[in-house]
């Protein structure tokens, strides 16, 4: 006998993937990853994915439900990843530090398009130092100098 899988199972199957991080932060790490998300899946996927979140629902990618674990494992919210990455942007950084995630190797996503590829095990000191009240930019200099 086949069982057919319902709405109800397929939503907690998805929102199971999540665990341990909390459903209040699981959107809020959707949105902050669709401005920096860990790997392109495409334009009609990107759109599908905006859309959900911003009707409330959240990403069910495995790649970015991975990147969400991974750095609240090491201290980021998705509040101070967002203001991690926007401290990543200045080209000066690329520059001045080989370390730099835009000096690594990128990911490929659909279409061949690459995705900068930020571990957060890399930057494990950055939510601490600004934490401890170093500027964004500071944090990011300090871990980057590393």
């Amino acid at each position: 006998m086949r069982r057919t899988v319902s709405g109800s199972d397929e939503l907690e199957a998805a929102q199971a993937k999540w665990e341990p991080i909390p459903p209040e932060r699981r959107r809020t790490w959707c949105q902050t990853l669709l401005s920096y998300p860990p790997i392109w899946y495409g334009v009609f996927p990107m759109i599908e994915t905006r859309r959900r979140v911003l009707e409330g629902g959240y990403a069910n990618a495995e790649a970015w439900i991975d990147l969400a674990k991974r750095a609240e494992a090491v201290g980021f919210t998705p509040q101070t990843w967002l203001i991690f990455r926007q401290s990543l942007e200045p080209a000066y950084l690329k520059d001045r530090f080989p370390s730099h995630p835009e000096n690594m190797p990128k990911r490929r996503g659909n279409g061949g398009v690459e995705t900068v590829v930020v571990d957060p095990e890399d930057f494990s000191e950055w939510p601490w130092l600004f934490e401890a009240g170093y500027r964004a930019g500071e944090a990011t200099w300090q871990a980057l100098a590393r």
